[in-house]
């Protein structure tokens, strides 16, 4: 056997990338991900990563779907961490999500969204002047060059707003209040983000989300009772 042939890896220790390399592949979709995020949902048992004889991250295929599944069944859901892992034990990273569609999160698929501006005004059925406008009133952030889910979700719920006269404009409280809740949910959760420990930056991050879940929740009953009552 030639002497290259004999250093040539094994195509399962080919196939595993380094944090790095995962990071790179994942940020396009979730462009805030980090280190302290993969070592935290590792330290809670979501991905066991193997580790090399010097004890560096070996990603496998499998470890890079599971984290993709967790990480949109975070931001598409708002699932607590316990909710992801009894699914992920029960159904599988390819199950349907919708088999569990009773558990918390307000959305009812698990959809990865990318889109450029044209791409979100033909998705939401909406002319680009009506991005200009969430634009203007501060729902949409100027100058993005690509926009996810919830983006989508809010200029789909703009634009059935605005047709029955409730135009961006008018909103803008909305916005404000959820600006503030954001803030008090910071001001809990930033003790628990200590500099240098990954595992607590990742888990502040995780009961930011869990909080806003209860926010959200509380928002709507809080909502559909003043509406009962009026």
């Amino acid at each position: 056997m030639p002497a290259s042939a004999s250093r040539r890896p094994s195509s399962s220790v080919a196939a595993r990338l380094s944090i790095g390399q995962v990071l790179g592949i994942l940020r396009d979709e979730f462009p805030d991900l980090a280190h302290s995020k993969l070592h935290y949902l590792e330290s809670e048992g979501l991905i066991t990563p193997e580790r090399t004889a010097a004890g560096y991250r070996k990603y496998s295929r499998e470890d890079i779907d599971r984290l993709r599944f967790v990480l949109r069944a975070q931001r598409d859901r708002f699932w607590p961490l316990k909710v992801i892992k009894e699914h992920l034990l029960e159904h599988g990273v390819d199950s349907e999500v919708t088999s569990i569609a009773s558990r918390p999160g307000p959305s009812s698929t698990l959809q990865a969204v990318r889109l450029d501006r044209r791409g979100l005004a033909r998705e939401a059925t909406v002319e680009e002047e009506f991005l200009s406008e969430l634009e203007q009133f501060g729902f949409l952030t100027e100058g993005e060059l690509f926009y996810g889910a919830a983006d989508l979700e809010i200029v789909t719920a703009a634009r059935d707003l605005a047709e029955v006269g409730l135009h961006p404009r008018h909103l803008v409280m909305l916005r404000t209040a959820a600006e503030r809740e954001a803030h008090m949910i910071g001001s809990v959760t930033r003790p628990r983000s200590r500099p240098g420990d990954s595992a607590a930056r990742g888990e502040a991050e995780d009961f930011a989300r869990d909080l806003g879940e209860s926010m959200i929740t509380l928002h709507g009953a809080v909502l559909r009772t003043k509406l009962r009552d009026g």
